[in-house]
């Protein structure tokens, strides 16, 4: 059992009869457990609490059920985050908030003043491609990038490592055969985020597998760390559009969100990848 103190809940109060014949009754509200332990802000009832009889009872009442910890209350979402596109690489996308601790002096007791950060990225990663396929599975997947025109498809990709550049953003990807002409090239699924930051991949397996044609394409993304508070995550939202969708909860309010890293998940053909992101708030 944790060593945090937590509050009594069950049938109450907490009676017995002490070594001395007397009967000493305590509300529920007046113990915490630590430990396994009843404890009491009161010094005079802690006397009691620590021996028999009151704490065989105690252990009694609690293998019963009679008398047990109170349950942390569950936590409520502070926000919803969906990717902005339909599609399975929508579970590729993960979105880390840090929240630091408030400072003392001067000291922030309203949530929506404190700041948080949040950076999202993306990272999609498809093997055992050949040039006849990969026009098809980013397509289907709706990847970060896609291929745009016509694609030699016998042909075998020089392997690559690098960013769009170019007006419109484009990234020709190069036939390993003489003369080395375009294989296909490939393009941002959307206007933003700004493509110049997907860096894109294209390697093959060492040693080959059993298709040496095979390859891997590798297409990610990751925003700026970017400050707010629940006072002006608006400008957040705006910022990460192109990715994903901030909305609020069913409570209809947003909440300052828990820290930690939360990957999308659901994204479907149809459908867009989503979670909830819980407040640690109580």
């Amino acid at each position: 059992m944790s060593s945090t103190s937590v509050a009594v809940t069950g049938f109450g109060p907490f009676e017995f009869t002490d070594s001395q014949g007397k009967q000493v009754s305590i509300p529920l509200t007046a113990l915490t457990l630590s430990n396994n332990q009843i404890q009491s802000s009161n010094a005079q009832w802690n006397t009691y609490l620590g021996s028999a009889p009151a704490l065989n009872l105690w252990k009694y009442m609690l293998a019963e059920g009679l008398l047990s910890p109170m349950p942390s209350p569950s936590p409520f979402p502070a926000m919803v985050i969906r990717a902005a596109s339909e599609g399975a690489a929508g579970n590729n996308i993960a979105v880390n908030i840090t929240v630091p601790t408030p400072p003392s002096s001067p000291a922030i007791e309203d949530p929506t003043n404190l700041p948080f950060t949040i950076q999202v990225t993306e990272t999609d990663t498809y093997t055992n491609q050949t040039a006849a396929t990969i026009a098809n599975t980013l397509e289907t997947a709706n990847a970060l990038v896609q291929v745009v025109g016509p694609v030699q498809t016998g042909g075998i990709p020089e392997s690559f490592s690098g960013t769009f550049m170019g007006s419109p953003d484009q990234i020709s990807i190069v036939d390993t055969a003489s003369p080395g002409g375009t294989l296909f090239v490939l393009v941002p699924r959307t206007p933003g985020p700004n493509p110049l930051h997907i860096n894109v991949t294209i390697d093959f397996p060492s040693p080959p597998n059993s298709n040496p044609e095979a390859f891997t394409l590798t297409a990610s993304w990751t925003s700026p760390t970017l400050s707010a508070t629940l006072d002006t995550l608006a400008s957040v939202i705006s910022e990460l559009a192109p990715e994903i969708i901030i909305s609020k909860p069913g409570s209809g309010a947003y909440s300052l969100p828990q820290a930690g890293t939360t990957t999308l998940s659901g994204g479907t053909a149809t459908s867009n990848a989503s979670a909830n992101i819980y407040t640690s708030l109580p």
